[in-house]
């Protein structure tokens, strides 16, 4: 089992097996990815943990780290952003919210040696409240490069726990 999985893995059970109230939450963990599997290539994969400090119930300020293995590259970065749901949510709610960062990327392929870049992050999803302080997420992350590196398109499956 590689790293990455092990990682998911525990955050995943955390997060299914506590039940505390979201009320007087001040914190949230956020953990998503994707896989992708492309017949007769490698695969790639990317993995996103944040972790977000509530200045209101709705807005928080958040610090995150991607990893990402692509087809002929990897990428690591280390951000800071912010994230608003358009309202309070509770148990079976499905909530909207979107998120704005930027990001200091580190990647490097077989033709290139190590290179940096600034990385700009906009996204947009929807969280579904198993509790009150964990849902599960979809969100569409658009990634913006200050290189000649593509924007990048992403949807990403994760989790989110308060706590």
């Amino acid at each position: 089992m590689t790293v990455n999985k092990l990682v998911v893995l525990l955050i995943a059970t955390f997060g299914i097996m506590t039940s505390a109230f979201a009320a007087g939450k001040s914190r949230e963990l956020a953990i998503d990815g994707n896989y992708i599997s492309v017949q007769g290539q490698s695969s790639a994969s990317l993995l996103n943990i944040s972790l977000g400090q509530f200045l209101t119930p709705q807005f928080a300020i958040v610090t995150n780290l991607t990893a990402q293995e692509n087809f002929v590259y990897n990428a690591t970065s280390i951000g800071l952003g912010g994230k608003y749901y358009f309202m309070d949510g509770f148990k079976g709610d499905l909530v909207p919210f979107a998120g704005l960062g930027i990001a200091l990327r580190q990647s490097s392929s077989a033709n290139v040696s190590t290179h940096s870049s600034t990385q700009y992050d906009a996204s947009a999803g929807l969280a579904y409240f198993l509790t009150e302080s964990t849902t599960l997420d979809v969100k569409l992350r658009l990634l913006n490069f200050n290189d000649s590196s593509p924007t990048v398109t992403l949807l990403s499956f994760g989790f989110s726990q308060r706590f």
